[in-house]
C-alpha cells in the first residue's frame, strides 16, 4: 500500500546565489539533491502521488512516464478519457494503453502538477517499501541536467545557465542582448570527458567502439544492464549459432512481449569523446547482454555503467559529461 507523505530530505538552492557562483555567469543553478536507491540495478528516487509516497525507476531511456495497475489502484486513479498513449517495448512492438490522472506528483519535494500518465506494468521490479509505483521519463526529467552520482546516493537537479548554447543555438530562452552565449558544461572541476552524443527523439546517445565496429548507444537508467542488439552483433560477424553456445535467458519489457537474450564475452568497449578527458576508461573484456532491439540505437547503456561513474545529462544542450 502506498503510505502518506512523509518528509523527504532536499536540498533546495537559495534564491540569491553564493557570490562564488554569481561570479560564473555560465554555471547552472543547483534545484535539489534528491535521495537516489540502487535496488539491484533499478535505479529508483521518491515522489510523492496524490499525497502518497512511493517510489519511481528513472528512466534516461524513456521518452515517456508510466503508472502501475498496483499504484493506480492504491490512489483509486481516475481515467483520462482525452488521452491513450501506445507504450513500445525494446522490441519495437507495442500496445495501447489508457491514462490516468494524478492530480499532483513531485520527485522529492520539486513539484511537477498535475499529469496525465499511461497506465502499464513493470515486471520484476523488488517488493520495497515505499513501493515502486511507476517510472519517470524524459517528459519529465528533460526540463532539467540531471547528475547521477549511485555511489554518493544521489540526483541531483540543475537548471542550465541562460543563454547557454545546445548544438549551436541558445537555449533555454534568448540570449540577452550584449551578452556572452555560455558553454554548456556541468558544475565539476576538470577532469571530466565530453561524450560524443547525439538526440534520439528527445533522450540522447552517445558513440561506442566495441571491438572495432563503431555504433551509437541510447543513455538509458532504466536498463539494469549494457544491452546490445542483435542486429549490431550480426554484423559484426557474431551469427546466431555462435549466440546459442552462449549462456542466457527469456525476459520481457514494459509491452510484456517475451524476447531472447545471450551473455556475450567481447575483447573492449570504449565511449567515443568529443573532448577527451580522465573520466571514460576502456572497458577491458566486458560481457554484454544480447538481444532484439528496437531500431535507432546499437546498444542501451544501462544501470551498471550509472553505478560505475558520475554521469551529468543536460536534455537541453543535447549533451553527456562522465567521470
Amino acid at each position: 500500500m502506498l503510505r502518506p507523505a512523509l518528509a523527504v530530505f532536499v536540498a533546495l538552492a537559495t534564491l540569491l546565489a553564493p557570490a562564488s557562483v554569481r561570479a560564473v555567469p555560465c554555471a547552472p543553478r543547483h534545484i535539489a539533491d534528491i535521495p537516489l536507491h540502487n535496488d539491484g540495478l533499478f535505479l529508483n528516487a521518491p515522489v510523492i502521488l496524490d499525497g502518497r509516497q512511493a517510489r519511481f525507476i528513472l528512466d534516461t531511456g524513456s521518452e515517456g512516464s508510466l503508472i502501475t495497475p498496483e499504484a493506480a489502484g492504491a490512489l483509486r486513479l481516475s481515467p483520462d478519457p482525452a488521452h491513450a498513449t501506445m507504450i513500445q517495448g525494446p522490441n519495437g512492438r507495442g500496445q495501447l494503453a489508457p491514462n490516468l490522472l494524478i492530480r499532483a506528483l513531485s520527485l522529492g519535494l520539486i513539484p511537477f502538477g498535475q499529469r496525465s500518465i499511461p497506465l502499464g506494468a513493470l515486471p520484476g521490479v523488488p517488493m520495497l517499501s515505499p513501493p515502486i509505483a511507476g517510472l519517470m521519463g524524459v517528459d519529465l526529467l528533460g526540463s532539467y541536467d540531471i547528475e547521477f552520482d549511485v555511489r554518493q546516493q544521489r540526483l541531483s537537479l540543475w537548471l542550465p545557465s541562460p543563454g547557454s548554447l545546445a548544438n549551436g543555438h541558445s537555449s533555454p530562452g534568448r540570449v540577452p542582448a550584449g551578452s556572452v552565449a555560455c558553454m554548456p558544461g556541468p558544475a565539476w572541476p576538470q577532469g571530466y570527458t565530453t561524450l560524443r552524443t547525439r538526440r534520439e527523439g528527445a533522450r540522447l546517445a552517445v558513440s561506442f567502439s566495441l571491438d572495432g565496429h563503431e555504433g551509437t548507444a541510447l543513455i538509458d537508467s532504466g536498463a539494469r544492464s549494457h544491452i546490445l542488439s542483435r542486429r549490431f552483433a550480426h554484423s559484426m560477424g557474431i551469427t546466431d549459432d555462435i549466440l546459442r553456445r552462449d549462456q542466457g535467458g527469456v525476459t520481457s519489457g514494459v509491452d510484456l512481449n517475451a524476447r531472447w537474450y545471450h551473455w556475450h564475452h567481447f575483447h573492449a568497449l570504449h565511449l567515443l569523446e568529443e573532448k577527451p578527458g580522465t573520466g571514460n576508461p576502456i572497458w577491458k573484456d566486458p560481457v554484454l547482454t544480447v538481444s532484439d532491439m528496437r531500431d535507432g540505437a546499437d546498444m542501451l547503456l544501462g544501470a551498471d555503467w550509472f553505478a560505475q561513474h558520475s554521469i551529468w545529462i543536460s536534455f537541453s544542450a543535447g549533451q553527456v559529461w562522465v567521470r
